[in-house]
């Protein structure tokens, strides 16, 4: 059943089916899981600040910036998002190096989790996630370990009407976690 919901949502980006509504314009759908209502705060288009721990894991840096849109999806049954990296408004010599992605996360209420699909230009194979969400934070889980051999996990908490805060930890046992990377985001004016 996992690998059947996985594939539905990669059949969906292919095919370009997703619906994607701006904030306020439609909202959760009557019937879906409440659990949607825990990416309210997130609708809407958002400019980041991004920091890295340096490779020697002495301090952090800074790393590109970028923006980030969140849509209600699926007609108010999921949540779709688009990152890019450094933002549309930054010139960069070769848009290939511009990193874009996408996000499209539905709640699967038997199992009480979200299941999530990444998918950039740049890669080859959509990344997928499982989540558990509240009110106060949504903590996603990488299904498989990455090419290092780590286990992402991503966290987005103080999530404000107008800022969130954001981290990926690495592991290589789901038991002890690093942090390794931190986004700030600001909502962009309207």
């Amino acid at each position: 059943m996992k690998t059947m919901i996985r594939l539905l949502l990669v059949m969906t980006f292919i095919l370009g089916s997703v619906s994607t509504l701006s904030a306020g314009e439609k909202g959760v759908a009557e019937g879906a899981p409440p659990e949607l209502a825990h990416w309210s705060k997130l609708i809407g288009y958002w400019s980041t600040t991004e920091e890295r721990l340096r490779q020697d894991g002495s301090s952090w840096e800074p790393s590109k910036d970028a923006d980030w849109s969140f849509y209600w999806s699926f007609d108010g049954w999921g949540i779709r998002d688009d990152y890019m990296s450094p933002p549309a408004s930054e010139a960069v010599e070769d848009e290939s190096k511009r990193q874009r992605g996408t996000n499209l996360r539905i709640y699967n209420p038997t199992t009480e989790q979200w299941v999530m699909t990444w998918l950039t230009v740049q890669s080859t194979t959509p990344a997928s996630f499982t989540a558990t969400s509240t009110d106060e934070e949504i903590v996603m889980l990488s299904d498989i370990a990455n090419p290092q051999g780590f286990f992402g996990r991503i966290t987005f908490f103080d999530m404000q009407e107008n800022s969130f805060e954001w981290k990926l930890e690495w592991s290589k046992d789901k038991e002890s976690w690093a942090e390794v990377y931190k986004i700030h985001g600001t909502r962009k004016p309207k």
